[in-house]
């Protein structure tokens, strides 16, 4: 959002921005950071539990996991207007 803002971009009003992960600092910059909120350490575990499995030629069953969730804030607006310019 920095560079946006050294280039004269405003963040929701001419750039929309999305992170992923939610870390903590995504709600505490201004305006808060949209981000797409998932479990990716748990992801990662069950990725090398499968991974060990396969190479050990064993069947495992697969859990469900949570979807990924976005998290809406103040760092994404609505589309341009139809017609209207562009910077």
């Amino acid at each position: 959002m920095g560079v946006a803002a050294r280039l004269g971009l405003r963040v929701p009003e001419d750039l929309s921005m999305v992170g992923f992960d939610d870390i903590p600092a995504a709600a505490h910059v201004s305006p808060g950071l949209t981000t797409v909120r998932a479990d990716v350490a748990t992801w990662g575990r069950l990725a090398a539990t499968l991974l060990l499995a396969e190479v050990e030629g064993q069947a495992i069953e697969v859990p469900s996991l949570e979807p990924p969730r976005l998290v809406i804030r103040g760092s994404t607006g609505p589309p341009p207007r139809a017609g209207a310019g562009t910077r």
